[in-house]
């Protein structure tokens, strides 16, 4: 296995730990933007770090999955949260659980595909292509060395020991040089890219974009998922921007919604219609093919 390289650059980070937040980013005032990583300040640190705090996810009644020890372990996984971050990994996203069923009930898109999640907070998504049967599966978010430890804490717990070396976990800033993410794959890239709940940081739509251009592998079933849900309402077009940026990005994109599912909101104590707030969206998005113009691609 690869050394856990990740992207080391001087620059404003997040503190070790951080302040817990009652409220979502929806609750941020500003333009839209939320923060650009690059600009982040760090707090002082805390005295005693804040406690971790544990969530699960239920598998499904009707996945099959061979591996699951159902009489000493359920079809339960078990995620660690870190105690509170400014990049909002002390949240276990619906989207995150959404799209993790969706991978789960999908299993061509993931089965003997080689898979690298950008921005995994507690790496739901990642441990479920695990399952799923992925041939390697990267598990990738912010260089901080509570997330990094944090996700790699969650592959150990929730990946059976025989597939476990089919997963690595190491840290990436989006736009950034990603040799470390490519030497994992021989220089190939990847089959299949997965971006859960990371659209609604506007200001680095562009960085994101420049890393999945540079990640995703030219075979011709190639893809990236994105899952998101608007939890600032008055932003959807912000938000949604994303999708026409990536299209006009490199030789094009085309994209398709494939899930839009009722999965209740995250914080009810945010302003905004709470249908928009609890909706999780799903696209599909690929490069142009023969025949095929870049945008969406309508029923």
């Amino acid at each position: 296995m690869l050394s856990d390289y990740s992207d080391t650059e001087p620059h404003g980070g997040p503190s070790r730990r951080s302040r817990t937040r009652s409220r979502s980013p929806a609750s941020s005032d500003g333009d839209g933007d939320f923060f650009g990583l690059d600009d982040l300040l760090p707090e002082p640190e805390s005295p005693l770090p804040a406690p971790y705090s544990f969530s699960t996810y239920e598998i499904p009644a009707d996945v099959n999955l061979q591996l699951i020890d159902e009489e000493n372990r359920g079809r339960q996984l078990v995620l660690r949260l870190v105690g509170s971050h400014p990049l909002w990994g002390h949240h276990l996203w619906n989207t995150a659980r959404v799209f993790s069923t969706y991978l789960l009930r999908n299993p061509l898109l993931v089965k003997d595909k080689k898979i690298l999640e950008l921005g995994a907070g507690a790496a739901l998504p990642s441990i479920a292509c695990t399952l799923a049967g992925a041939k390697q599966v990267v598990i990738t978010d912010y260089p901080d060395n509570d997330l990094v430890e944090n996700m790699r804490f969650n592959a150990d717990v929730n990946v059976p020991g025989e597939l476990r070396g089919n997963v690595d976990v190491v840290g990436h800033l989006w736009g950034h040089d990603v040799k470390h993410l490519m030497a994992r794959t021989d220089d190939k890239g990847y089959d299949l890219l997965i971006l859960s709940d990371l659209v609604f940081n506007h200001s680095q739509h562009e960085a994101l974009i420049k890393t999945v251009n540079s990640t995703l592998s030219h075979s011709p079933n190639a893809c990236v998922l994105v899952f998101f849900t608007s939890h600032r309402p008055h932003l959807v077009k912000e938000d949604n921007a994303f999708f026409p940026r990536l299209a006009a990005s490199r030789e094009g994109w085309v994209y398709e919604k494939v899930v839009e599912e009722w999965a209740g909101a995250m914080f009810e104590e945010d302003p905004g219609d709470e249908k928009v707030r609890g909706t999780v969206h799903g696209w599909k998005a690929w490069r142009v093919k023969q025949g095929e113009q870049a945008g969406e691609k309508l029923p």
